[in-house]
């Protein structure tokens, strides 16, 4: 027998097979399936078919695919493992197929969309303290249009399901995704939504997270290209014109300084609030001279 054959024996996805886990849900190289030690059913055991390993977030059962077997067989991981060698591998997986992603909507209905999904949120007290902490008045926080992300799932349906009632189509919206229960829901995580405008329009979301990420990440974008039915969202820039073209601000010294903006986008906004009366900003959902 070849090493290839072994390993496809001795596969989490054989295992599966052999001792009839339901597939329920499938991202990348996850499967999500009922538990069989605790008997979720709502997909709580994942198999990672990469390296071989489960484990259920409701009753913290883990390990490897000869251990499964064992743990499910009541028998040794020895006894397994020679049960596994000893009979045929069955890989058949129902949800194999890939991710299916969509295309980019134009500006016009990513403005439409972002527009209405905006109205539908709120900015919590902590959150607009917090800006008020990076210097943004109450209404600059108003106008520029920060909110409050959600994170609870049945929330986010609930939201996903008034746009469509509205008469919007979430599909090509980066940020919206199909769960594994079907319904449109979308990327959240624990921070601000900021809105990001080219030619008066939102043409994209950028996330300003609560907690940095272990590589000293704030912000990232709302995108969903790695999710079914999901978009993948591309950097934009938000240009802030100032007069003449040329964004000038006056230092101490009275001296006219021209800079060059290139940081993340909440800084943008700090900018344009400090130095209105030198650059374009935001006012209605658009852009103006101050």
């Amino acid at each position: 027998m070849n090493q290839q054959e072994i390993l496809k024996r001795i596969s989490i996805i054989n295992v599966k097979n052999k001792i009839g886990l339901e597939e329920l849900f499938s991202k990348k190289d996850i499967i999500y399936v009922k538990c069989p030690f605790c008997y979720s059913k709502n997909g709580a055991m994942k198999l990672n078919i990469a390296n071989n390993s489960y484990i259920c977030k409701d009753c913290e059962a883990r390990g490897y695919s000869v251990g499964l077997y064992a743990k499910y067989k009541y028998i040794s991981n020895k006894e397994a493992y020679n049960r596994l060698i000893n009979s045929e591998a069955d890989i058949s997986n129902n949800l194999t197929s890939s991710i299916i992603t969509n295309s980019k909507k134009n500006a016009e209905e990513l403005d439409i969309t972002y527009q209405s999904f905006l109205e539908n949120l709120t900015l919590n007290s902590d959150h607009t303290m917090k800006l008020l902490q990076y210097g943004f008045s109450m209404d600059e926080i108003e106008r520029i249009g920060f909110k409050t992300i959600p994170t609870k799932d049945s929330e986010k349906v609930e939201i996903c399901r008034k746009l469509i009632d509205e008469g919007i189509d979430l599909e090509g919206i980066p940020g919206f995704y199909k769960d594994r229960k079907f319904r449109w829901n979308f990327k959240s995580h624990k921070g601000i939504f900021v809105p990001i405008f080219q030619n008066c329009k939102i043409t994209a979301l950028r996330i300003h997270l609560d907690n940095e990420y272990n590589t000293d990440t704030t912000d990232i974008w709302f995108s969903s290209s790695q999710e079914s039915n999901g978009t993948k969202q591309d950097n934009n820039i938000m240009f802030l014109y100032p007069k003449n073209n040329r964004l000038q601000i006056i230092n101490n010294n009275q001296e006219k300084k021209d800079i060059i903006i290139v940081s993340e986008m909440i800084l943008a906004y700090k900018i344009a609030a400090k130095y209105k009366d030198n650059i374009i900003i935001r006012y209605s959902k658009c852009y103006f001279k101050k």
